[in-house]
């Protein structure tokens, strides 16, 4: 995204919204789930109208997410979002779907990742905040404070993701009954799921281009951007269905024990990004000891989540 030309960030941010949460989905539940639409008519639609609105709610987490990150940096970003994505969207669904797994080792150990995840968040962001004062564009302090707080907010809806995997079981389970694999079964999901997320961001973004006249700029660079756009689409899509596949195999708990793990790994590579990039030039040594800490605790959690997997 940051080396898109000419167009601004409602112009990508339409465009990969339009690939990856509605053309690629429905390109891969097509190919990869027999009946899909049997499926769906199977599952009702109580089920896919809840699923689509959790995905609206994702939906508006994901605008904020390109706010946030375009103010604070790809690394401070993606800690403060998926963070906070990654303790409730493992926290909620454990409480509403499986009470009673709370108190046992599995439930126990789970809240103790996420605890450490979380902990490897803030120790990212507080390396963000010491990086930010450490640079001399202090006039830009109320962006960055705006930033912080698009940043929370959007983590908290992000969670809305990991909850409609979780409670899509009406669909994907009426996908395995017409002969769908397991690991493949949540493809059935992302249509709906991303179909929903999309109708908030294409609104959005449509609403910005007619505010500011930015319909004209989609012939700048427009085939050089297009690819671009694309890359990230599969990039951004792929992830998704690599993440379900192998969540379904972590047991009973596999979408609610992926999804930390998930969030984490994406932080981690975030931060590699952001240093190849030189957000973190000049950022001093308390920011990289910081940063070096978070990065630890994360991976901590991480293994720690991981092995519940063998307890359920």
């Amino acid at each position: 995204m940051k080396r898109v030309r000419g167009w601004q960030w409602e112009n990508t941010w339409l465009i990969w919204s339009f690939l990856g949460m509605v053309i690629i989905p429905l390109i891969v539940a097509t190919a990869t789930v027999p009946g899909l639409f049997g499926a769906y008519s199977a599952a009702g639609p109580a089920a896919l109208i809840r699923t689509a609105a959790y995905g609206m709610v994702w939906g508006v987490s994901a605008i904020l997410f390109g706010l946030g990150v375009t103010r604070v940096g790809v690394a401070l970003g993606f800690a403060m979002i998926l963070g906070t994505s990654a303790s409730l969207g493992a926290i909620l669904p454990l409480v509403r779907l499986h009470r009673e797994q709370i108190l046992a080792t599995a439930g126990l150990t789970t809240l103790v990742g996420v605890g450490i995840i979380l902990a490897g968040v803030v120790a990212c962001a507080r390396a963000g905040v010491l990086r930010e004062s450490n640079r001399s564009e202090r006039s830009a302090e109320k962006y960055f404070a705006a930033g912080i707080l698009i940043c929370v907010l959007s983590g908290i809806g992000s969670s809305f993701m990991s909850l409609a995997l979780n409670e899509s079981s009406q669909i994907y389970r009426a996908a395995e009954a017409l002969g769908t694999p397991a690991a493949q079964s949540l493809n059935s999901v992302w249509p709906i799921l991303l179909g929903g997320a999309f109708v908030v961001n294409a609104a959005y973004c449509a609403f910005q281009l007619i505010r500011v006249g930015g319909f004209a700029r989609f012939r700048n660079a427009s085939a050089f951007n297009a690819g671009l756009v694309l890359v990230m689409a599969l990039l951004w899509s792929g992830s998704n269905f690599v993440y379900s596949a192998g969540a379904r195999g972590l047991g009973p708990l596999g979408l609610i024990l992926g999804w930390p793990i998930f969030m984490a790994a994406i932080v981690l590579t975030a931060n590699a990004w952001g240093l190849l990039s030189g957000e973190w030039k000049a950022a001093g040594t308390d920011s990289a000891v910081w940063g070096v800490a978070g990065t630890v605790l994360l991976i901590a959690g991480i293994v720690a989540v991981a092995s519940v997997g063998r307890l359920t």
